[in-house]
C-alpha cells in the first residue's frame, strides 16, 4: 500500500509542481529590427527609468545607448552593465562608460576543459536582456549595436511581471558573481585589444 501511494505521489508531483498559481502577463510589447527602432525604444525606456537599470548583453557598442546607460546612472538610476569581452575593443563606448563610473563587469570565468579536447574554450556571456526597475524584462536577439538597430533582423520582447523580472535579476547577479571581473580589473589584467 505506502509503495502504491508513493507511486501515486510520484507520477502527481510533477503536475503538482508546475501548476502552482503565477501572475499573470498583463502588459507587453513585441518589437522587431529594424522596422520598430529597437534601440530608440529602449533608449527612451532608460531615460524614464528612475530606479534601476541591470543587463547583461553580449555586444555594447551602441553609442545612445551607452550614453542613456551613463546619462541615466549620473541621474542616480543604479545601473550595471555585463558584458562579454568582444564588447572590449579600442572602439567601443565601454571604455567612456567606465570613465564616467558607470559599474561595468567583463564575464570572465574559469576557461574550461573540453572532455574531448585539452584546449581551454571560454564560455560567452551570449545574454541580450536588461531589467529595468523591478517589474519591466526587456530581452530578445539584440544586441546593443547599431548593425542590430539599422540592418540586422532582431527581435525583442517587453514583459512587465515582477516574478519574471525577479527571476532574471537573480540571473543578473549569479553570472556577477560566478564569473565577472570590473572592467577596470580586466583592462588591467588583459588590455583593450583582444
Amino acid at each position: 500500500m505506502k509503495n502504491k501511494i508513493l507511486l501515486l505521489f510520484l507520477c502527481l508531483f510533477p503536475v503538482l509542481a508546475f501548476t502552482q498559481e503565477q501572475k499573470p502577463i498583463t502588459h507587453y510589447q513585441v518589437l522587431f529590427s529594424p522596422e520598430d527602432k529597437v534601440a530608440d525604444a529602449l533608449i527612451s525606456l532608460i531615460e524614464k527609468e528612475k530606479q534601476s537599470v541591470k543587463a547583461a548583453v553580449y555586444c555594447l557598442m551602441h553609442r545612445g545607448i551607452a550614453k542613456a546607460l551613463t546619462d541615466a546612472h549620473q541621474r542616480g538610476v543604479h545601473v550595471e552593465v555585463i558584458i562579454d569581452p568582444y564588447s572590449v575593443k579600442s572602439r567601443s563606448p565601454v571604455k567612456k562608460m567606465s570613465e564616467a563610473k558607470v559599474p561595468l563587469f567583463v564575464w570572465n570565468p574559469v576557461a574550461a576543459i573540453t572532455e574531448k579536447k585539452t584546449k581551454k574554450r571560454r564560455s560567452l556571456m551570449h545574454d541580450k536582456f536588461c531589467v529595468l526597475g523591478d517589474n519591466l524584462v526587456w530581452t530578445g536577439s539584440f544586441n546593443f549595436t547599431a548593425e542590430a538597430t539599422h540592418a540586422n533582423q532582431e527581435n525583442v520582447i517587453l514583459l512587465e511581471n515582477e516574478e519574471i523580472a525577479s527571476r532574471y535579476l537573480k540571473e543578473f547577479q549569479r553570472l556577477k558573481k560566478e564569473g565577472c571581473q570590473s572592467f577596470i580589473d580586466y583592462i588591467a589584467t588583459r588590455g583593450v585589444n583582444e
